[in-house]
């Protein structure tokens, strides 16, 4: 491996590809899970309740990827993020939107591999896996509020 830097060290332009309802493997999904019960809870609430409604091309808007902070376009799971997002700029289909990185990898065997898995959204592995808000996502209890008498 180079231990030259990334092109992509720094560059955050392929954020607003980063949209919502992309389908992932299960592997995928727990990794991401894992991954998010390690952060700080306050950085991962802070970032899952962001309003991830954004503008493109002045009039279209789109629903951007639950794990894209908005204040800083940078991924929270960026780490264990999903096969097609570590295809941006790699791949002739998903070309980096600056020209910085080479479109060089042949994804032809990759894709049809993984297409064969299951696969679904996000939330819908959280719905398979009975996780029905941020508190079960993240494996916290949440106190019942107090009930006076």
């Amino acid at each position: 491996m180079s231990e030259s830097p990334s092109p992509c060290d720094g560059c955050t332009f392929c954020a607003s590809r980063c949209t919502d309802g992309i389908m992932i493997s299960e592997l995928e999904f727990t990794r991401i899970v894992e991954v998010l019960r390690e952060l700080p809870l306050r950085e991962v609430h802070r970032v899952l309740e962001q309003s991830k409604k954004r503008v493109w091309f002045e009039e279209i808007t789109y629903t951007a990827c639950l794990f894209l902070d908005n204040e800083t376009d940078r991924c929270l799971i960026y780490s264990v993020r999903p096969l097609i997002c570590r295809l941006f700029g790699r791949v002739k289909h998903l070309p980096c939107p600056i020209n910085k990185c080479p479109a060089d990898i042949d994804a032809r065997e990759i894709l049809k591999s993984y297409t064969e898995l299951p696969l679904h959204t996000f939330q819908q592995w959280m719905c398979l896996h009975h996780m029905f808000n941020f508190e079960d996502l993240l494996g916290i209890k949440v106190k019942p509020p107090c009930i006076e008498i």
